[in-house]
C-alpha cells in the first residue's frame, strides 16, 4: 500500500492527470449507471444464482432448495452437486446480493466496481512505465476508460471484470517488487494470481505464465538465484492452492467433465498439415483484429515502428556510438517510446493472448466468430498502441492526432474492412459504438426471458412445473421465476449427476418423470405458428406468444451483442404452452 501511496505521490498534477481523471469519473458513470437496464443472460444467471446459495446456505451447490442449476444435463456438476465454475465470481456476488438484494444491480454490481478498480491500477502501473509522458499516459487510459467493449464487460455478473484486475494486478505488482525488491508487493503478487485463478482457470493460468513468460522475456539476465527462489515458491504456492481446490471439486481425477472434447478439432476441420494449437491461436488472432477491440492498421503501424526502431538500436550498438545509442533511447519519436515501455506494456497483453487462445476450452471450429471474451485482461494492455498512435499523430499535428483518437475511440473505423458479423443479424459490426453504448445504458432493454418471467409470475400458480428445453433459458428464468415456480425435466439418462440423489430433490428432475404445467420455447419454431407447436406438443394450448426478440443479444462480445433489442424474428418466436386441464 506504501508503494502505491508513493506512486500516487510521485505522480504530478498536470492538464493530461486532470483529463486522465475526467475519463476516469466519465468511465465510472458508464459503468454503474442503470445497472438492471438488462436482464441476465445464461452465463450471468447461474453466476448470480450461485452467490445467492453460497450466502443462504454457505455452499456452491448447484441445487439451490427448488430448482437444479448446472448447464445442459447437469454437465457443470460434479457427485455432489457442487459447481465446478471457480468460485471468486459467485462470492462476489453475495457481497452484492447482501447489500443490494437479488437483483440485477446486486449481482452486477461488486464485479462494476472491481472493473473500475482495475482501471485506477492500470494508470498507476503506466505511471510506473510512462512517467515522462504524461500525455501518452492519457491517451492510452483514455482508449481503456472509454472502451464500449471493456465498459460491457465490466457491466456483466461474471468473471470478466476480475480477469482483467487480475493481469493489470500481477503485471503492476510485479513491477512494484521488481523495483523495490519489497516483499509486500510480491505477496501481493502471489494473493493476485491466486485470486486471478479462482476468478477463471485459464485466465489465472494464463496470467501466471504471461508474467512468467514476460520476465524470462526481459529480465532473465538480471535475476539473481534468490528471487528465482521467490518467485518459484509464489508459483508453487498458486499452483498447489489451484490443484487442490481441482482435486477436490473432481475436476482433476476424471469426475470434472468433458473439457478435452472442446478442445479436440473434428478431422474434416482439419488436415494435420497444422497442428491444432497454432490453428487455434490463428483463429483468435484473426478475430480480435476484425473485432472493434484493437485496429489492424494500428497494429501494423506498430510492428513497423517497432522494426525500424530495433533496427536503429542495433545499427548504433554495431558502430558501437554511445551519442547515437543514447539519443535513440532519450529521444521524442514513437520508435524510442516503443524501445522504452510501452512495448513493454503491449508484449504483456500479446502474451496473455496467446496463453489464453492455447489454454481455452471454448470451441473454434465449428462457428465463424470464436467467443473473444477469453482475452479481455489484454485488452487494455493492447489498447496502449492506440494511444502511442494518437501520442505519434499528435506530436506532428494537434488537429490530427484529436481527431484520429476520436475517430478510433467512437467508431470501429479500425476494423474496417474485415470487421466480424453479428450472429443474429448477419451485419457486420459497424458503428459509433461508443455513442451506441451510452446511449443503450439509459434505456430498458427488454428481452424474451424477462417478458416470459412476467407471464409465469402473473398466470403460473405457487409451484407449477415449467419445462423448458433449452438450459441457455432455463436458468435466466430460475433467477426470475424460481422462487415461484419450479422447472423439471433437465436431466436425462447420459447424466453423469447420481440418479438416487437426484430423486431425493424435491423436483422431478429426469425427461419423463412429470408432466410439466408449463413448457416454454424458445425460437423452435417460426411466429405465428400456433397450430404447428401445439401439434408438436399433443395435451397442451398455447396462451402467450410475446412480442419480443427470441434471443439473447445483451451479451458483451460485439458479434452476439445488440445496441439495441432486435424485432422479433419471422423464422423464430417464443411460445408458452400450458397443459390442457
Amino acid at each position: 500500500m506504501n508503494g502505491v501511496l508513493a506512486t500516487v505521490g510521485r505522480c504530478r498534477i498536470t492538464p493530461w492527470a486532470v483529463a486522465s481523471l475526467c475519463a476516469f469519473c466519465a468511465a465510472g458513470y458508464l459503468t454503474l449507471v442503470n445497472l438492471d437496464y438488462a436482464g441476465l443472460w445464461y452465463d450471468e444467471a447461474p453466476t448470480a444464482i450461485l452467490g445467492n446459495t453460497l450466502l443462504e446456505h454457505g455452499t456452491l451447490s448447484g441445487w439451490d432448495g427448488r430448482n437444479l442449476i448446472g448447464a445442459d444435463n447437469g454437465r457443470e456438476l460434479n457427485r455432489n452437486l457442487i459447481n465446478t465454475w471457480p468460485p471468486l465470481p459467485p462470492a462476489l456476488n453475495a457481497i452484492g446480493i447482501r447489500i443490494f438484494g437479488f437483483n440485477e444491480v446486486g449481482v452486477r454490481i461488486m464485479h462494476a466496481l472491481v472493473g473500475l478498480l482495475s482501471l485506477v491500477l492500470l494508470y498507476l502501473l503506466l505511471l510506473e512505465h510512462l512517467r515522462k509522458h504524461p500525455r501518452l499516459v492519457f491517451f492510452v487510459f483514455l482508449f481503456s476508460a472509454m472502451s464500449a467493449q471493456l465498459l460491457l464487460y465490466f457491466r456483466q455478473s461474471r468473471y470478466y471484470a476480475f480477469m482483467v484486475f487480475g493481469v493489470i494486478g500481477a503485471f503492476y505488482f510485479y513491477e512494484r517488487y521488481w523495483r523495490t525488491g519489497k516483499t509486500l508487493f510480491l505477496v501481493l503478487l502471489t494473493l493476485v494470481a491466486a485470486a486471478a485463478f479462482f476468478n477463471h482457470y485459464v485466465g489465472g493460468a494464463a496470467t501466471i505464465l504471461s508474467v512468467a513468460a514476460w520476465h524470462m522475456l526481459f529480465r532473465a539476465r538480471h535475476t539473481s538465484a534468490r528471487q528465482y527462489l521467490r518467485f518459484g515458491l509464489g508459483i508453487v504456492i498458486v499452483a498447489g492452492m489451484g490443484a487442490g481446490y481441482l482435486a477436490w471439486l473432481g475436476v482433476l481425477g476424471g469426475a470434472g467433465g468433458g473439457w478435452r472434447d472442446f478442445l479436440q478439432m473434428p478431422a474434416h476441420l482439419h488436415d494435420g498439415a497444422v497442428p491444432a494449437p497454432l490453428v487455434r491461436v490463428w483463429r483468435w488472432a484473426r478475430d480480435l483484429l476484425a473485432a472493434d477491440w484493437i485496429a489492424w492498421p494500428v497494429c501494423l503501424w506498430f510492428a513497423g515502428v517497432l522494426l525500424l526502431a530495433w533496427r536503429k538500436r542495433v545499427a548504433s550498438r554495431r558502430t558501437n556510438d554511445p551519442c547515437a545509442l543514447e539519443a535513440g533511447e532519450a529521444g521524442g519519436g514513437a520508435g524510442d517510446l516503443l524501445l522504452g515501455d510501452v512495448g513493454k506494456v503491449v508484449s504483456m497483453g500479446l502474451l496473455f493472448a496467446v496463453f489464453s487462445g492455447l489454454l481455452a476450452v471454448q470451441p473454434v471450429w465449428d462457428r465463424p466468430v470464436p467467443e473473444l471474451r477469453y482475452f479481455v485482461g489484454a485488452l487494455p494492455l493492447l489498447l496502449a498502441m492506440k494511444g502511442l498512435f494518437a501520442e505519434w499523430l499528435y506530436r506532428k499535428s494537434r488537429i490530427a492526432g484529436t481527431l484520429t483518437a476520436g475517430l478510433l475511440l467512437a467508431t470501429s473505423i479500425g476494423a474496417f474492412p474485415f470487421n466480424m458479423v453479428m450472429e443474429a443479424t448477419s451485419e457486420r459490426t459497424l458503428g459509433p459504438h461508443l455513442f451506441q453504448f451510452a446511449r443503450e445504458v439509459h434505456g430498458e432493454y427488454p428481452d424474451a426471458v424477462r417478458s416470459v418471467s412476467e407471464y409465469l409470475l402473473e398466470h403460473a400458480d405457487r409451484d407449477d412445473l415449467v419445462y423448458v428445453p433449452k438450459f441457455h433459458y432455463r436458468e435466466p428464468l430460475v433467477f426470475y421465476v424460481g422462487h415461484h415456480v419450479r422447472f423439471c425435466c433437465t436431466l436425462d439418462g447420459r447424466s453423469r449427476l447420481p440418479r438416487s440423489r437426484m430423486a431425493a430433490l424435491a423436483t422431478p428432475l429426469y425427461v419423463g418423470e412429470a408432466d410439466p404445467d408449463w413448457v416454454v420455447l424458445f425460437g423452435e419454431f417460426p411466429k405465428g405458428r400456433r397450430q404447428e407447436v401445439e401439434a408438436s406438443h399433443r395435451g397442451y394450448e398455447a396462451v402467450a406468444e410475446p412480442n419480443v426478440y427470441h434471443g439473447l443479444t445483451q451479451r458483451p462480445e460485439l458479434n452476439y451483442h445488440a445496441f439495441t433489442p432486435l424485432p422479433p424474428a419471422t423464422w423464430a418466436a417464443v411460445y408458452v404452452l400450458r397443459r390442457k386441464s
